[in-house]
């Protein structure tokens, strides 16, 4: 656990470092940039990535190696700040647990689709020496049958074995998808109970809370908006996870009986998620997880400032990383589309 005394260096270390992260005016230069180079030539002067990508080669720049460097760069600050830590099985971990479950994900929804080769393409090298498995062997494993062995000794592996298919069948990704993050929730929480006390534990929870909700109301959204005849109020209630914040799972699940999207909508703008994650509407155009995702980016920016639990620091500055990568991406294919800086900016959220 996070309780040493030299942990405790944490907290001015990554208070630091999240003070360099963009600020409202650098977002706005970004959104006028005329192309992609001129954003990552930006980015690469700016403090908070002149180490990161400093690489990046102009050359042949496409949006799946920003999106590399970018997560090489929360990765890389996430290992400056575990030095302050000596335990194996520290609070700290779990960010790595997420990595892992995201590797894991990408290469069951690859199989789910028929594409038994593609992953090694994605293969983040950054990754490749600190995961709990092998990506090399989970690379060529060409069915959910072979990303078995893989894992085996890792926890993921009751994880897998709840969602095998029938052999020689495809994954069901949702399943997948649902099982992973569930188990990830469900351990990060447990892990704060116990490495923090008092109220420090009560705001910590709540961050990782209200990611699992906005998690569960955009599956709501999407599977009303556009698979409402593909997924029924059964299959949706099991998709859900289990970890709550504001919604009780009694609401949840009548959110998930919803006849269409008008009736989510109505079920959710009447409640009290509305007040928390702001309103959501059935313009598509504009999408209804910005807000939400400007209430995590509030919630981690308080935790931020007023805490002094390096666990809870931590939490903070890897959600709000976490966030402005998200941004970053955003504005990227916002230039790249050509997009008006003022439609670029309505899909950021900070």
């Amino acid at each position: 656990m996070l309780e040493n005394k030299s942990s405790l260096a944490l907290v001015p270390k990554a208070k630091a470092m999240a003070a360099r992260r963009l600020t409202k005016d650098d977002y706005a230069e970004l959104e006028r940039k005329r192309s992609v180079l001129e954003v990552t030539a930006a980015l690469q002067s700016h403090p908070y990535f002149a180490d990161s990508l400093k690489g990046l080669s102009p050359m042949n720049l496409h949006r799946a190696q920003i999106e590399e460097a970018l997560r090489k760069d929360i990765f890389y600050k996430y290992e400056a700040l575990m030095r302050y830590t000596f335990e194996k099985d520290s609070f700290g971990t779990c960010f790595l647990m997420r990595c892992e479950i995201t590797e894991l994900l990408a290469k069951l929804r690859l199989l789910s689709m028929g594409f038994r080769h593609h992953y090694i393409i994605q293969l983040p090298g950054f990754l490749a020496s600190k995961t709990s498995f092998s990506l090399l062997k989970l690379a060529k494993a060409e069915t959910v049958e072979e990303c078995v062995p893989v894992v085996a000794g890792t926890p993921y592996a009751k994880v897998l074995a709840s969602v095998m298919p029938p052999k020689g069948k495809r994954p069901d990704y949702l399943l997948c998808e649902h099982a992973f993050w569930n188990y990830y929730y469900n351990t990060v929480l447990r892990q704060i109970d116990r490495s923090i006390s008092g109220q420090t534990r009560e705001d910590t929870k709540r961050l990782f809370l209200q990611q699992a909700e906005i998690y569960n109301l955009d599956l709501l959204y999407r599977a009303k908006a556009f698979y409402n005849t593909q997924l029924p109020p059964q299959k949706i209630r099991s998709l859900l996870l289990d970890a709550t914040y504001v919604l009780t799972p009694k609401k949840l699940s009548e959110m998930a009986d919803a006849r269409n999207l008008t009736e989510f909508l109505r079920l959710y703008n009447d409640s009290r998620a509305r007040a928390v994650y702001g309103e959501r509407t059935e313009e598509l155009d504009k999408p209804s997880d910005i807000e939400a995702g400007k209430a995590l980016y509030r919630a981690a920016e308080r935790l931020l400032h007023f805490s002094c639990t390096p666990q809870t620091v931590l939490a903070a500055v890897l959600c709000l990383a976490d966030i402005q990568r998200s941004n970053i991406i955003n504005i990227i294919e916002g230039v790249r589309y050509g997009l008006p800086a003022a439609q670029i900016n309505a899909f950021l959220k900070y």
